[in-house]
């Protein structure tokens, strides 16, 4: 009985700390489309996005959806939802659910980030490692983990994106996608590594 008591309080805690180490508060509300581009990336558990946003200040802005212990663990509970701010639907956000695991829910999130500046993007692929003992043998099976390139644009003021990873075994890759024309995607190019200036 006193081990469900320490597995509960444990439980409890996990689901504090994960409240705190949400990404959300990066999250912006309003959208000038003057001045503003907005994006969409995707993440689960084990499948994060992370986007570098270049500010006009200089510095770089970190955002990333799936790969926090919030987004991780709602993800991994069924818990997760999506934030957006009125990108039109695609074909992938219409097929989101064919994303999710066993244990992990896809989401997206939906961002107004500034124009005319670069944007630098990277996804990953966590492995799991599986552990499996017999009297005989100990079995440890590892997936295969991927990181993709680092990849840059520079987002056009008014103009809604979205940000698509791939993986396939120990590959991985990312694309971006213009969806400003009524939500049909258009490639956009990707250039190496930008530094914000």
């Amino acid at each position: 009985m006193q081990s469900y008591w320490q597995l509960a309080a444990g439980l409890g805690v996990a689901l504090a700390l994960s409240a705190c180490a949400s990404n959300t508060d990066a999250v912006l509300t309003t959208y000038d489309a003057q001045s503003q581009a907005r994006i969409r990336l995707f993440g689960q558990n084990q499948k994060p996005t992370i986007m570098d946003v270049c500010q006009p200040s200089g510095k770089t802005q970190r955002i990333n959806v799936g790969g926090s212990m919030g987004d991780a663990f709602s993800s991994f509970t069924r818990t997760a939802s999506n934030h957006s701010l009125g990108i039109a639907p695609s074909e992938t956000t219409r097929q989101l659910a064919r994303q999710d695991g066993i244990l992990s829910k896809a989401l997206y999130r939906e961002f107004a980030i500034p124009a005319g500046k670069p944007v630098n993007l990277r996804a990953a692929y966590v492995g799991l490692t599986t552990t499996y003992s017999t009297p005989a043998h100990i079995v440890t099976m590892r997936e295969g983990s991927c990181r993709s390139a680092s990849a840059s644009f520079v987002p056009q003021a008014g103009h809604d994106y979205e940000v698509v990873s791939l993986q396939h075994g120990r590959q991985c890759g990312i694309s971006v996608f213009d969806l400003t024309d009524a939500g049909q995607p258009v490639a956009v190019a990707l250039e190496p590594l930008q530094k914000c200036r």
